[in-house]
């Protein structure tokens, strides 16, 4: 769901914001600290001999450990934001696949809903064609079945009446014959 993929995209580019202000801000915190911490030991190395006889000065032991952790928590500060911009490169160009994908997708179904309403179209109009030749011959038919029905009932008719009306012409042919010998006579 494209919507979905969406939200969870603003969600994860918040999150890495978020990440990557708080980490600029642990760095810059940081590096002030380191920047006072090493401005107070050089103040201690740069002191002058007090008037009253002390131990010789060394710089304390610990202080060496304490900025190596703080440049260390800026160098893990520090990967900790690459691999946020690393994750969020990734996850943009996952996103923007996807949405790609989608218009591919929704291109190919448009073209494929205009095809099938082109199809229809065509359809419909093919039964309207066939509806109205069904008509049209559908009359022919009913009009050839009359004429048919008409046609039967006259050779039926002629059929019924065939054997009577050949009696007939052969009754009157005899008499024209007999009339015919008469007059020749």
């Amino acid at each position: 769901d494209l919507q979905k993929a969406t939200e969870d995209r603003q969600k994860e580019n918040v999150e890495f914001q978020k990440t990557i202000a708080d980490q600029t801000m642990t760095i810059k915190v940081l590096k002030k600290a380191l920047e006072r911490l090493a401005t107070f030991y050089d103040l201690l190395q740069t002191q002058q001999t007090p008037p009253v006889a002390q131990k010789e000065y060394k710089p304390n032991a610990g202080a060496g450990g304490v900025m190596e952790m703080i440049e260390k928590l800026i160098g893990d500060a520090n990967q900790l934001m690459e691999e946020s911009k690393k994750s969020e490169t990734s996850a943009q160009a996952g996103y923007e696949q996807l949405i790609a994908d989608s218009n591919v997708s929704t291109e190919a179904l448009q073209k494929e809903i205009v095809s099938k309403t082109t199809a229809k179209a065509e359809a419909t109009k093919d039964k309207m064609r066939a509806e109205s030749s069904l008509g049209d011959t559908s009359k022919v038919l009913e009009g050839l079945s009359k004429y048919s029905m008409d046609l039967h009932k006259e050779c039926d008719y002629i059929l019924k009446n065939f054997g009577m009306r050949q009696k007939a012409r052969g009754e009157e042919m005899e008499a024209l014959q007999q009339a015919l010998q008469i007059l020749s006579g």
